[in-house]
């Protein structure tokens, strides 16, 4: 359990991983949940390429690199996609200061929230393949999860919360006095569970209310493995990284020794020991925000994504949930030592990934996604050659 010593940095944590709503601004405060910074809205990305092959994207790399010497961003990757190609790929800065390595395409940063696009594409898939229903129920006899987590009977609203619920984030899990995902390291995610179904009463009646939930993404986690009686991550990386032809995201570890050598070292501002990158359990945060990508990564997930039929997506719009149905939505994602900024439409998608935070990491999200824009639309001028291959 964490110290009252710890659960102040803990509770300004929150704000680290957050999903998504229909809403015309960037950045928005939910009134009863603080700050959302994974946000779906429905910007449009402009302008008409006109196929230029030699169309040079050079005002991105130094306007880039302004930025992150504003920031003090030490490494950074750049995707950008347009017409079904990724158009721009582009490395910046060190993977690890001190061993004065670099960047480079094949580096992988933590994606914090992002991970959940991911979890919402598996959970589509099962329910696309009638696997699972989103009226199913989640605890409870005859249901996903049974009886096996905490202290027997679950009262009638707890065994009440659906599939659905936990996509929505409606089921009504709270987030007081702070996010169980943060609790002690020491606990495993079924420890976990038990703890918010004994220790936690709902904090509004499932469906009812909205309310960010890092735990409820968790559930569809372990959801996952029990419907296709796979681990998480193995389901993932082969029914839906695979086909979209992404081979090296993974699951992140805890500490800079686990690491492999392709992940950058994460660098923060924040002066409070508690709020360290190596100080939370990424692994636990699997189905919610405990990724690691490389912008190429995101950028060939965005394309399988994007609701444009030339080439097909993993999954046709129809049988996609939530926000995937849009033809475009972003999500931003924060976690110390680390941001990402990911928008998917069409014709053009773009992914960001940056390896410090500081404490004003909502003005350095929107400072790129800013950026990002005046960059993308009304551009006229596009090269058509894939610079990865031509997809």
């Amino acid at each position: 359990m964490v110290s009252n010593e710890k659960i102040i940095p803990i509770i300004l944590l929150l704000l680290i991983f957050h999903s998504c709503k229909s809403d015309d601004s960037d950045l928005y405060t939910e009134p009863t949940n603080g700050i959302e910074i994974g946000t779906e809205t429905d910007e449009s990305n402009t302008g008409e390429s006109s196929s230029v092959s030699n169309a040079s994207l050079e005002d991105i790399t130094s306007g880039f690199r302004q930025l992150m010497l504003i920031y003090g961003f030490p490494g950074a990757q750049v995707a950008i996609t347009r017409n079904n190609k990724i158009v721009y790929l582009e490395s910046f800065g060190k993977a690890d200061i001190d061993a004065e390595i670099a960047v480079d395409d094949n580096s992988q940063f933590r994606i914090a929230n992002i991970s959940k696009p991911i979890t919402l594409t598996a959970i589509s898939k099962l329910v696309a393949d009638g696997q699972l229903s989103l009226n199913d129920r989640v605890f409870g006899p005859s249901s996903i999860l049974g009886t096996e987590f905490g202290v027997l009977p679950y009262d009638s609203e707890e065994e009440s919360i659906t599939i659905e619920h936990l996509v929505e984030h409606t089921a009504g899990f709270t987030n007081s006095p702070f996010d169980i995902m943060f609790d002690d390291n020491a606990l495993t995610q079924e420890e976990l569970i038990a703890k918010v179904l004994d220790e936690r009463s709902l904090s509004s009646s499932p469906g009812s209310t909205y309310g960010f939930s890092n735990f409820g993404y968790s559930l569809l986690g372990r959801v996952i493995e029990k419907v296709t009686g796979k681990s998480y991550e193995s389901y993932v990386k082969e029914f839906i990284l695979a086909p979209m032809e992404i081979s090296k995201m993974t699951i992140g570890v805890n500490s800079k020794s686990e690491s492999t050598k392709q992940e950058v070292t994460y660098y923060t501002n924040f002066s409070n020991p508690y709020i360290n990158p190596y100080g939370i359990n990424i692994k636990r945060m699997d189905s919610h925000g405990g990724w690691i990508a490389s912008a190429k990564d995101l950028a060939l997930f965005a394309m399988k994504s994007d609701n444009e039929a030339s080439i097909p997506d993993l999954l046709d719009p129809i049988d996609k949930l939530s926000y995937l149905k849009r033809d475009s939505w972003n999500h931003n994602g924060y976690l110390p030592g680390s941001i990402s900024v990911l928008q998917v439409g069409y014709p053009t998608s773009y992914v960001v990934l940056v390896n410090k935070s500081a404490p004003d990491y909502l003005e350095i999200i929107q400072a790129i996604r800013n950026f990002m824009r005046e960059k993308v639309e009304g551009r006229t001028d596009w090269p058509k050659t894939d610079v990865v291959n031509d997809l």
